[in-house]
């Protein structure tokens, strides 16, 4: 039996405190930060799923010096009229997921491009919400790598909380259409309606754009800053490939545009361009563009660029990667992509460099872009550097410089 000297009493006693004080400053410590959504081991999609993380864990920079949350710029950031987020997505697969802030309004466009993307993608929402709440959601369309992180995945120590999960979702946009029959799309389904039945509010693109069902086409987000959705010809009709079921969005800022078309191809932006050209005037110039289907030859076509005339674009992709192809010059951004763009435009950024595809080896080329509005005034300020494509290492070695360019 250990015996206890009455002048040991205050020692312990102290030293008892200070266990309780710790106990209590770490507990406090792991409550999530969600707004108690839900407690990181709830009932949603509990397990059944396999994580998909490319086995990618720990390799790459998971996105420079701004790849966790805030980066230098945050104050302004927080305080601007509008932002646009370009994501890396701590891996080597290309994928989009793009978050927009104005004011209080927080805008989720995508969420690719694995499973074990949703981590980052959080971490850096969770500089920025300060609510637990994601006011708008869009799921362009039902490819893995735009929707593989709004689900969870996973159990036990390898379980990943998904966006759906982690946030409350107040309205949830996503594609009329899709030929999909994948594993992916079926869980995205499921943690979206799971979402819905938590008290979001669910619309396809076509309901919006028709204003019905509850839906609206136009929702004002900021003093003069409009959410559209925009008509596809593809949200009621048949497409021969699933990228032109893309969501279309355009910010509207004042007389400003920015542009989002998802992995639209050439027949869906030929049959928007002829859409607004027949019934609106004509699609406007744009000021941001986020470079379609990751910059490949297939997309931003002669037809809409000459349309919108962009003054930056920004590509969601892996400069460089071999995932879809080895042939160099059809490696996002592809040289096609390349000389098209150039025609208006030399503010191209890019969010991921793949240094070494089979070895997983990546880093960020941009980092995380973020284009910035402030009383009128517009700026990209990037997580690793703010060098435009053609005057990285990686164009210079793979690219040829196009004539506009020169």
């Amino acid at each position: 039996m250990i015996k206890i000297r009455k002048s040991d009493l205050p020692t312990l006693v102290a030293l008892l405190c200070i266990l309780v004080i710790v106990t209590v400053g770490v507990c406090i410590w792991l409550i999530p930060r969600n707004g108690g959504k839900n407690d990181g081991g709830g009932d949603k999609n509990n397990g059944t799923e396999t994580v998909d993380n490319g086995g990618d864990s720990g390799n790459g920079s998971g996105g420079g010096d701004n790849g966790g949350g805030k980066n230098n710029d945050a104050e302004i950031i927080q305080n601007g009229d509008l932002s646009v987020h370009f994501l890396e997505l701590g891996n080597k697969y290309t994928g989009d997921s793009v978050y927009i802030k104005s004011g209080d309004v927080d805008i989720l466009i995508d969420a690719g491009s694995k499973n074990s993307s949703a981590p980052a993608i959080i971490s850096y929402l969770d500089g920025y919400i300060e609510d637990g709440i994601l006011e708008y959601v869009v799921a362009t369309h039902a490819h893995e790598d735009h929707i593989a992180g709004f689900f969870s995945s996973g159990s036990g120590a390898k379980r990943i909380a998904g966006i759906f999960e982690t946030y409350e979702v107040k309205t949830i946009i996503d594609f009329p259409r899709t030929e999909s029959a994948s594993k992916t799309y079926q869980n995205y389904v499921a943690a979206r309606d799971e979402e819905v039945a938590a008290g979001a509010r669910h619309y396809t693109a076509l309901d919006c754009f028709k204003n019905q069902n509850g839906a609206s086409r136009k929702y004002e987000i900021g003093d003069g800053i409009e959410l559209e959705i925009l008509y596809n010809y593809y949200y009621d009709h048949d497409a021969s490939n699933e990228n032109d079921y893309s969501v279309v969005v355009m910010i509207n800022y004042g007389e400003n545009r920015y542009l989002f078309t998802g992995d639209l191809e050439k027949s869906g932006e030929d049959k928007l361009v002829d859409y607004y050209a027949q019934n609106f005037g004509g699609l406007k110039k744009c000021v941001l563009y986020k470079g379609g289907h990751h910059g490949s030859s297939t997309s931003s076509n002669e037809k809409l660029l000459s349309a919108i005339r962009p003054e930056y674009v920004c590509i969601c992709t892996c400069a460089g990667s071999g995932e879809y192809t080895e042939t160099v010059p059809n490696q996002f951004p592809t040289q096609a992509f390349i000389d098209r763009i150039s025609l208006y435009t030399a503010k191209v950024y890019v969010t991921t460099l793949v240094t070494d595809y089979p070895s997983n080896k990546f880093e960020p080329m941009n980092g995380n872009i973020v284009f910035l509005a402030v009383n009128g005034a517009f700026s990209v300020v990037c997580g690793n550097n703010d060098t435009p494509l053609k005057d990285t290492d990686w164009f210079l070695q793979y690219r040829i410089t196009p004539p506009a360019w020169k």
